[in-house]
């Protein structure tokens, strides 16, 4: 009916996502970069996403075999504001769009950034060319330089550019 089109089940996510506070210490210690999902509740891109990548058994295995994956979840829609190192972390990348994926080298290098979902193929393509070029060290820049593919426009589909519900400070 109408009311399941306009709130879908949620799926299982399987993907064992690491604390905040104790990502950077295991990134280093596994020579993993690490993966921020910066995501949020009230979110459709960010909800299919979780339907379609993180509750893929084999991508999820891929995501944590690859990364250090971090769950960072906006909820300054509902409570009126984040937890600090929520609000550190939004600032740090430079977080304006849900969902956005961040990937860290495990040195605390440049990160690859991605606002936007644009399919399952399209994001595991992404996390892996980042993956790859944050273990070699090489200098990676926002994902929408040309070495990293095109960041979704504002009004594509998908969500892209989703925007939060204040400005960041």
């Amino acid at each position: 009916g109408l009311y399941e089109r306009r709130h879908p089940p949620r799926s299982f996510d399987r993907v064992q996502w690491v604390p905040i506070a104790s990502a950077e210490a295991t990134a280093r210690k596994e020579k993993k970069p690490i993966l921020y999902d910066f995501t949020a509740d009230w979110c459709p891109p960010c909800q299919q996403m979780t339907r379609e990548l993180f509750a893929d058994r084999q991508a999820a295995r891929t995501i944590e075999q690859s990364f250090v994956p971090v769950r960072v979840l906006d909820r300054a829609r509902e409570e009126g504001r984040n937890r600090p190192e929520v609000e550190a972390l939004q600032k740090r990348f430079l977080v304006d769009a849900f969902p956005t994926l961040v990937v860290v080298p495990p040195d605390d290098g440049t990160p690859a950034i991605r606002a936007g979902y644009e399919g399952k193929e399209e994001t595991l393509g992404f996390l892996m060319k980042a993956r790859f070029q944050a273990l070699l060290g090489a200098d990676t820049t926002r994902a929408d330089s040309a070495s990293l593919g095109p960041r979704a426009p504002a009004d594509s589909l998908g969500g892209a550019r989703t925007r939060r519900a204040r400005a960041l400070r």
